[in-house]
């Protein structure tokens, strides 16, 4: 791994590297360094963001190829990560604080709450596509079984995401608050403890801070700084919201790579196998 490179990686992907003991001291080094960079204006810090993926590692370990934010990632991994591992009676129940087995930035592939048609509607669609020309096409008899039991749990998410998005509607409504309702749904912003809303010049260094103090225009900046966190403006929940999405939408952008690789797999009818014990025993779990 280059160092020049962090900066193209994902919040999780850099915290899988500060945590590994194993990988060179200077590469851990300037990983935190580029995650401090990101959390500039941000309302959290620098630890509370560290330990974001923290149960879920200990489950899954440290091996980037572990997860679907790997630059190797396939389909078969895909849909093996979201039986696996995506707990579905979060929506289904709308529990939306029980806990799930998905690193942070994993929710940018695996988003069942967003209200845009994103990235996970499209594979899966595609993936449907799949299965009904596989199921049709009668190619794999001794697997028939299994595809129709995977389209009926891929059909059944379509209809319980409308019903998810119904209700958030409705609830949003009623509360009188249907846009910040709408604009803050999704995994990766439902994880985060609170949207993360802007904080100016949050999480600088004393270094940085003296040096702003030292000139006139370094104290203008910390005094618009201050009035800005004391204005009501950047403290709406609107607002909140929107920043909130900036710094999610931030993070999802550094997964281009693993987008392109799974919809160009299942747009060309990569063929999941289904049959694996791993798969059988997901499915089986999956609600």
């Amino acid at each position: 791994m280059e160092i020049e490179n962090l900066k193209n990686l994902s919040i999780s992907n850099l915290i899988l590297i500060i945590l590994n003991d194993k990988n060179d001291d200077v590469l851990r080094q300037y990983a935190e360094i580029e995650l401090k960079a990101r959390l500039k204006n941000v309302s959290y810090n620098y630890n509370d963001i560290l330990h974001l993926d923290d149960k879920v590692i200990k489950m899954r370990g440290l091996d980037i190829d572990n997860y679907l934010i790997s630059p190797n990632v396939n389909m078969q991994q895909f849909m093996e990560t979201y039986f696996k591992y995506y707990n579905r009676s979060r929506l289904k129940n709308y529990d939306l604080d029980k806990y799930d087995s998905l690193l942070f930035s994993e929710k940018h592939l695996i988003d069942e709450r967003s209200f845009r048609k994103n990235f996970f509607s499209k594979l899966c669609n595609a993936e449907l596509k799949n299965i009904n020309k596989r199921i049709n096409n009668g190619d794999y008899e001794y697997q028939k079984e299994l595809l129709l039991e995977v389209k009926k749990k891929l059909e059944n998410r379509i209809e319980e995401r409308k019903l998810f998005k119904e209700l958030i509607k409705d609830q949003g409504r009623e509360e009188g608050n249907l846009l910040d309702s709408i604009l803050s749904c999704g995994e990766a912003m439902n994880q985060l403890w609170g949207d993360p809303y802007l904080s100016p010049l949050n999480n600088i260094s004393d270094e940085e801070f003296y040096k702003l103090l030292r000139t006139k225009l370094g104290k203008l900046k910390l005094d618009i700084a201050e009035k800005l966190d004391e204005s009501d403006l950047f403290h709406s929940n609107t607002f909140d919201d929107l920043y909130g999405i900036l710094f999610v939408s931030k993070d999802s952008s550094k997964l281009k790579l693993q987008k392109k690789l799974l919809l160009q797999q299942a747009r060309n009818g990569y063929r999941v196998n289904y049959d694996t014990d791993t798969m059988k025993e997901s499915l089986k779990n999956f609600e």
